[in-house]
């Protein structure tokens, strides 16, 4: 049995009906206003009734109006902080490769001349990831990785462009030999490094060398070969807590040191750093003071007394295309009277000498630079019969064309001399391993580019950064 309401009745149901549904709030009013109008012209309500009725319906649709603006603003809001937490979070993959070809004379321990294919000759081949996240405007945090890698083999780790070769199976030869470390950064206050990382020295070698400090033909060939250059501590260290300051009318502090930590002897494989930099215009000045105790790749924390002084000097000025530079270092061993012995086998110095060097960099247009540099170590050591001879005078010079900002073409000449009876293994390519088939031997000299006589070569290739 059905049930059937008066036509009054009727009126009053359809109208609770449309007033309780949730009808799209651009056609809500005027559907309503209509069903009131019927109900008004059958006299079914009063004016009054009309009045107050429509009255309570626009109320509704303007408190749901506003409470669905309310939850799109909401919704835009949470939107926007996520897009913001995204763009504070910044991952990084960087690095470069540079590779070509090479021909030396007097390339090896047996005195042979070496040609072939080239290995990072310029900048170190490096692949590297960077995580950054900012705290606030005026600090940020970033933890970066980065590995060298060879381009002949696909070996990885210290030393592998070099070698050609994973040398990851002695201590301190990981994977992420260059960087592995995480850094605070302040505008205000500065920043502060902690972990393997470079120092101060490996910022101005590359700096005030016209040559960049590249491996083939450079300072750090001769920084190798006296004790101002080396991954071991001196412009690379484990256990890095590096500080360097905001700039204060042009100057930054630089200071660091890295832990030894050995059990029972706090000093053993501990070593410092300060110095700093002066930018003034076109003109810059560098200083950096290390007291190293120097042990090698395979025992880094051998060493209880500084066996490796350095005190590094620098300036450049660039007027117009030109910029001329001019450098002085001192490296003295305090661990013995005699200032130490030039190895035989390797360039790895730990030896009072006195090294100056001077260069220029040319800027012919803005694709093409000419560059030249003059180095000059002077053996300070007690001479001896196993001992003697070792001073080294370097000449290089080389032009590079950058068709890109990511991409240098390069071709480069260096040459060595060296004095009749010298005892001190030297290599104008640094950390360079002919393809003899032999990895490089530190206590043979067997698969090493270092020789006692003096050496020359050219390089030609290319390097892509990305």
């Amino acid at each position: 049995m059905s049930t059937r309401f008066a036509p009054p009745a009727r009126f009053a149901l359809l109208l609770a009906t449309a007033l309780s549904m949730n009808l799209p709030t651009a056609h809500a009013g005027d559907d309503v206003k209509a069903l009131l109008e019927i109900l008004l012209e059958k006299g079914i309500i009063t004016q009054e009734e009309f009045d107050k009725k429509l009255k309570t319906a626009r109320e509704k649709e303007e408190i749901r109006a506003f409470n669905e603006a309310q939850d799109r603003r909401r919704a835009n809001r949470e939107v926007d902080k996520r897009a913001e937490e995204e763009r504070k979070f910044k991952p990084q993959i960087y690095g470069q490769v540079s590779a070509g070809y090479y021909q030396a004379s007097n390339i090896t321990a047996q005195n042979l001349d070496a040609s072939g294919m080239s290995d990072q000759p310029k900048g170190n081949n490096r692949v590297g990831l960077k995580v950054s996240r900012e705290l606030d405007a005026d600090n940020s945090v970033m933890v970066t990785l980065e590995s060298n890698f060879s381009a002949r083999t696909g070996a990885v780790g210290r030393d592998a462009a070099g070698y050609g070769t994973a040398n990851n199976s002695t201590p301190g030869a990981t994977i992420f030999d260059r960087e592995a470390n995480v850094r605070w950064i302040s505008k205000n206050y500065g920043t502060v490094v902690l972990g393997r990382g470079a120092n101060l020295q490996n910022d101005l070698v590359s700096a005030f060398d016209a040559r960049s400090n590249w491996n083939f033909g450079s300072l750090k060939s001769i920084g190798r070969y006296v004790g101002s250059q080396s991954g071991s501590g001196v412009n690379r260290a484990d256990k890095l807590l590096r500080y360097i300051s905001p700039s204060w009318e042009g100057f930054n502090l630089d200071a660091g040191i890295s832990f030894g930590g050995v059990p029972g002897n706090d000093e053993r494989g501990t070593n410092y750093a300060i110095g700093g930099r002066y930018r003034h215009g076109s003109f810059e000045l560098g200083y950096n003071h290390a007291q190293v105790r120097l042990g090698s790749s395979s025992a880094p924390t051998s060493i209880d007394r500084v066996n490796n002084r350095i005190d590094f000097f620098a300036a450049k000025y660039t007027h117009e295309q030109w910029t001329i530079n001019v450098g002085y270092i001192i490296t003295r061993n305090p661990s013995t009277p005699t200032g130490g012995t030039f190895n035989t086998f390797v360039a790895n110095g730990r030896v009072d000498a006195n090294t100056w060097f001077t260069g220029a960099v040319y800027r012919i247009n803005p694709q093409l630079s000419w560059n030249v540099g003059y180095y000059s170590a002077d053996d300070r050591t007690a001479q001896t019969s196993d001992n003697k001879n070792n001073d080294v005078r370097m000449f290089a010079t080389g032009l590079t064309w950058s068709p890109y900002k990511e991409w240098d073409v390069f071709i480069d000449y260096a040459s060595a001399r060296r004095q009749a009876g010298a005892t001190g293994a030297f290599t104008i390519y640094d950390k360079w391993g002919p393809d003899t088939g032999i990895v490089c031997s530190s206590t043979t000299g067997n698969g090493c580019s270092e020789s006692k006589r003096s050496q020359s070569g050219v390089s030609v290739g290319a390097l892509y950064r990305f």
